[in-house]
């Protein structure tokens, strides 16, 4: 379920922020996280998200947090950068 789903749903006030919650919970990475996922550097974090390849969700100082479903859309390329660089 995404936001616009959970917002537009005939729910109460206190079950959309559990959802809300929840949603967050699942769906935001931090860049540690990211770092893990993609299995590269902080370095090369910094380096995607300079060349606008990676996008924070929220990047409030030192609060930046990626949505999951980006960070993993972007994996394939990452993964193939690897692969030509590797060889």
């Amino acid at each position: 379920m995404n936001l616009r789903e959970i917002l537009e749903a005939n729910n109460s006030l206190e079950e959309k922020e559990k959802q809300i919650d929840a949603f967050y919970q699942s769906e935001l990475v931090t860049k540690t996280e990211v770092s893990q996922l993609l299995d590269v550097s902080l370095m090369s974090i910094d380096r995607y998200m300079k060349q606008g390849k990676l996008t924070p969700f929220i990047n409030k100082s030192r609060n930046i947090l990626f949505k999951k479903s980006d960070v993993l859309h972007f994996q394939p390329e990452v993964q193939s950068m690897k692969d030509l660089f590797n060889k």
